[in-house]
């Protein structure tokens, strides 16, 4: 009985475990021409500065990690209120990129990721509502 009741125990501390893992919240994939571009971020996209990863790879799958690469956040006009558009840099760390994108309101907001490499620029677009 001893036994039953240690295994139910570790079982449930197991399962416990596995629920409490940290989860990606948002992944995006992105194709262009050369490049399959993945974006991943711990929540969902937000009002406020979202931290997000970005990984490039090539067509055969391997990273990219020499390309250049900007984002462009942009809200177009809507009644009383101008369009936005908002340059978010973009640094290298290890074999990805990331960006504190600062999407500041709610609203439909279209993003572009350009990616820069040998002299040639592709662009990777997606939108959502916040």
């Amino acid at each position: 009985m001893r036994n039953v009741l240690k295994t139910a125990a570790f079982f449930m501390i197991f399962f416990s475990v596995i629920a409490c893992a940290k989860k990606e919240a948002y992944k995006k994939e992105l194709e262009t021409q050369s490049y399959k571009v993945v974006i991943i971020s711990e929540k969902p996209p937000f009002v406020g500065i979202n931290r997000w990863k970005i990984y490039v790879y090539d067509k055969n799958g391997n990273p990219v990690t020499d390309a250049k690469l900007k984002i462009n956040g942009y809200m177009p006009p809507m009644p009383g209120m101008p369009e936005m558009s908002f340059n978010y840099p973009v640094e290298k760390v290890k074999d990805h990129y990331e960006s504190d994108v600062n999407l500041n309101m709610g609203g439909t907001w279209q993003i572009t990721v350009f990616i820069e490499k040998n002299g040639k620029v592709e662009k990777a677009k997606f939108g959502f509502n916040l």
